[in-house]
């Protein structure tokens, strides 16, 4: 008996040192956790916010070896590129490395290969209580090592799990029967006796390899032969195969939980054929050679064979093929390309081969700037996760000195039986530890970042899903958010004035002033822009453009250089009244001519039609000033989702567009859904709203709300506003929000900077999708699937709050069955697993009205 209560008390000291769980069993034993930063150089891809949630800032822009969040020290300079309109602040884990980081992985050209024997506790993709930890470690020094880690092996696979779990509880069933004889006594062991050899013995000698660290496993094993010291073998051998069988189905869960995350690093090849440059035809394609993908530069020509995944972003100069995108966007069919379009990286080819030319070497390709996002988010650690694992580390403690408590104070106090409280003490022991609190919240955001990205939605870790679930009302920016983003040139027209040399050649020259628009435009990023150049006859080219500018939300300038000898020409194209100003200190322009332009421009805006001006002078020839009319059609979703939306909490359009044009879509969309429109605001305007909004939200929701008070009390607060825009020229009023979604991340396959920087969720487009609907779409069901995580959370920290609770009371005043004791600590931690996993359902599920907590009164 002394030996079980020495036992007892060795083992409840290990709860003080808790492990923190970061990884499942199934990666971290024997397949060391490897986290890859698939870049050109090693970025900081975490950073703090001040609305308690994640940005993931310079993703591939700069040439730098970084930190990649884990906060060791590489002994190289480290650079943080911090998007606008946020403060950003590294996280650290306190742990400083003298090792090396090297590794060999496609796509990289210098890349981190996190490998460490311990746990660093900033991801949350694991499960709890140790059960990360390897039954099997075995060390070398014991006898037999090599025939102990065979046999640990065999422990792990499907048949051995069968085999003696169906053993076990066969010899439990004729246990209950009590049949006489030695033959029923034999059987009855002999389930026992195979558990403790498959199970026992791996773990045991796992202990005896971590005996130093005191961990839960080292607990749980020292508990399950203590049990055996006191005569209770049986419930020992109970706890042994729940604890494996809770471990096996942990590491499923986790596995299942983030392989659409892990599923972006693994599709890029490591080598490519490389064809010479003046291979235009996939007849030629077998004269090159394989080179590695981090070789290639822009400008280079590859070949990609079919059923092959395209490395790199590039433009086809050859071939026809369907390609795939549904592990990246959601899109379940295949879309077919051709010559001159654009393929991202990662698009796996279906029926034919391509010539392409590349556009965009490795590190800066849409698949691993995906890749990188994907890493930090799960590497990014919310606060409910830490304050979750503070609560359970001083449970711990609690554990350790009640556990001791109950062992030796009713022999030495009331001359109880020292088996008998030793015994109470092991059940105490296992239903009070914080196993199923631990896993009550990593698994849901791992389980939440993995959905996300299997509909074609990044998220930037799992604050993120806080940050949605929270927040109380919804802002719009209207260009590519509510409208379809690309405009329509419907007409033409110059701007002339009665005193104008151009008077009589008004209507003519058209081609020429698109020719100049497609010029400017190609260089811009802006939706007008690109509408213009998509409405330039196809045989003509552009011009050349020096000394261009972008004026952000005010339009560009440029030089524009003739084909042939002539003068050089200087042109303004964007709104009209910047246009006007250009062309009013040019010195090339009559009064006239400026206040026609304006003039003008503002009798074409009443009619809702998205005005772009152009003007065009040089010092030997007076200005000339045309209106680009343009079309933008409102999404179909648009008011179905605004609507949904509005249920829940006020809704804003913040938009720089004309307010004739911002009224016109209301209107279409619903203008009971709006609780205010807000126009003709520049991007430092724009930001200003949402900051003023994000401010108003947050103060009404916590005004005389309990639950705010409680929250407050963990650093918590309800409230907030999401802010859903194109990123395009919309980044700071993105990032200034509690929650930043953009619509528009991609541009021609490429992610773009800005998009990427600003924003808290970044939503691909679907090929399939050329209106961006479906991206409308997403958005509703995104605020779905933030909540529901979050309600899994809660259900997830009552069941496991009030199982550990509960039976340790039970445990502690009336007694409990050790086999009860360990029913209720695995199979509480099983049922929190498994119901972290419901959020998969939301792939099927429709969308219902977010922000149920804020209805409004009316």
């Amino acid at each position: 008996m002394s030996t079980a209560a020495m036992s007892v008390a060795t083992a409840s000291a290990a709860v003080s040192r808790r492990v923190r769980r970061t990884a499942p069993r199934g990666i971290r034993q024997g397949r060391p956790r490897q986290v890859l930063v698939r870049s050109h150089d090693h970025e900081d891809l975490e950073h703090g916010h001040d609305h308690d949630h994640e940005h993931s800032h310079s993703v591939a822009s700069a040439k730098s070896h970084e930190s990649d969040e884990h906060g060791h020290s590489h002994g190289h300079e480290h650079e943080h590129s911090v998007a606008s309109a946020k403060s950003h602040e590294s996280e650290e884990h306190g742990h400083s490395h003298s090792h090396s980081h090297s590794g060999s992985h496609c796509c990289h050209s210098h890349e981190t290969v996190v490998d460490h024997d311990h746990d660093h506790g900033h991801s949350y993709g694991g499960g709890c209580c140790g059960h990360g930890h390897s039954h099997g470690e075995v060390p070398d020094w014991l006898p037999g090592a090599p025939a102990l880690r065979r046999l640990s092996d065999l422990s792990r696979t499907k048949a051995s799990v069968t085999v003696v779990t169906v053993a076990f509880v066969m010899s439990a069933l004729l246990a209950c029967v009590k049949t006489p004889g030695i033959t029923s006594r034999s059987l009855r062991l002999a389930g026992p006796v195979l558990v403790y050899i498959v199970y026992g013995i791996p773990a045991l000698a796992g202990a005896m390899q971590n005996a130093a660290q005191l961990d839960i496993h080292f607990l749980m094993t020292l508990a399950a032969f203590a049990s055996v010291a006191l005569g209770h073998s049986m419930e020992g051998a109970l706890l042994l195969l729940l604890f494996a069988l809770s471990e096996v189905l942990e590491e499923k869960l986790s596995l299942r939980a983030q392989a659409s995350l892990d599923a972006l690093g693994s599709l890029c090849p490591e080598t490519v054929r490389r064809l010479d440059a003046h291979v235009k035809t996939l007849a030629d394609a077998e004269q090159g050679r394989e080179v590695r993908v981090l070789d290639l530069r822009a400008g280079d020509r590859i070949f990609v064979k079919a059923g092959e995944v395209v490395p790199v972003d590039g433009r086809i100069v050859d071939g026809r093929s369907q390609v795939g995108m549904s592990h990246m966007t959601g899109e379940p069919l295949p879309q077919e390309v051709r010559p001159g379009n654009s393929v991202s990286s990662g698009a796996r080819t279906i029926d034919g081969a391509l010539l392409l030319e590349v556009q965009r070497e490795a590190g800066e390709s849409t698949l691993q700037r995906l890749a990188k996002l994907t890493s930090s988010a799960k590497a990014s650690r919310p606060k409910l996760v830490t304050l979750v694992d503070a609560v359970a580390e001083r449970w711990s403690f609690a554990v350790v000195i009640s556990t001791a408590l109950v062992a030796a104070v009713p022999p030495l106090l009331f001359r109880a039986p020292l088996g008998r409280s030793v015994y109470h003490a092991l059940v105490w022991l296992i239903t009070a530890s914080p196993c199923a609190l631990i896993l009550s919240t990593p698994l849901v955001y791992l389980s939440g970042l993995s959905v996300a990205a299997r509909n074609g939605v990044l998220l930037k870790g799992g604050r993120t899903l806080d940050a949605l679930a929270v927040a109380s009302g919804v802002a719009f920016d209207k260009t590519g958010t509510l409208t379809t983003g690309t405009p329509v040139l419907q007409s033409l027209e110059e701007v002339v004035d009665s005193e104008s040399a151009h008077a009589k050649s008004k209507g003519e020259h058209q081609v020429d002033a698109l020719l100049c628009a497609a010029s400017l435009g190609r260089l811009s990023v802006h939706p007008v822009s690109r509408a213009a150049v998509a409405a330039l006859p196809e045989d003509k080219d552009p011009l050349q453009v020096t000394g261009f500018q972008m004026v952000a939300g005010e339009g560009v300038t440029g030089n524009l250089l003739p084909k042939e000898d002539g003068v050089t020409c200087k042109a303004a194209m964007g709104r009209p009244e910047f246009v006007a100003n250009q062309v009013e200190g040019s010195g090339r322009s009559s009064h006239a001519l400026v206040h026609a332009l304006r003039s003008r421009a503002s009798k074409v805006a009443k009619t809702g039609s998205v005005v772009m001006a152009l003007s065009v002078w040089s010092p030997d020839e007076e200005a000339r000033a045309w209106l680009f009319h343009f079309e933008d059609s409102v999404k179909e979703a648009a008011s179905a989702v605004v609507a949904e939306v509005s249920r829940g909490g006020p809704v804003y359009m913040l938009t720089g567009d004309r307010h004739a044009n911002a009224r016109s879509v209301v209107d279409e969309v619903g203008a009971a859904n709006f609780d205010a429109v807000h126009a003709d605001l520049r991007p430092e305007d724009k930001l200003e709203k949402v900051r003023l909004y994000d401010t108003q939200l947050r103060d009404t929701a916590g005004k005389g709300s309990w639950q705010a008070r409680l929250l407050g009390l963990f650093g918590v607060s309800l409230g907030g506003l999401v802010m859903v825009g194109d990123g395009v020229n919309d980044a700071p009023a993105l990032a200034a929000a509690t929650a930043g979604i953009s619509l528009e991340a991609q541009t021609d396959g490429a992610l773009q900077s800005n998009a990427v920087d600003g924003s808290d969720a970044l939503i691909l487009r679907r090929a399939s999708d050329p209106r961006g609907d479906s991206d409308l779409k997403r958005v509703a069901w995104l605020l779905k699937l933030a909540q529901k995580a979050r309600n899994i959370i809660l259900q997830n920290l009552c069941l496991a709050g009030g199982s550990i609770l509960g039976a340790s009371s039970v445990t502690l005043f009336t007694g409990m069955p050790l086999w009860l004791g360990v029913l209720l600590h695995e199979g509480t931690t099983m049922l929190v697993g498994l119901n972290s996993l419901r959020l998969f359902s939301s792939l099927r599920s429709t969308w219902r009205p977010p922000f149920s907590r804020y209805r409004r009164k009316h």
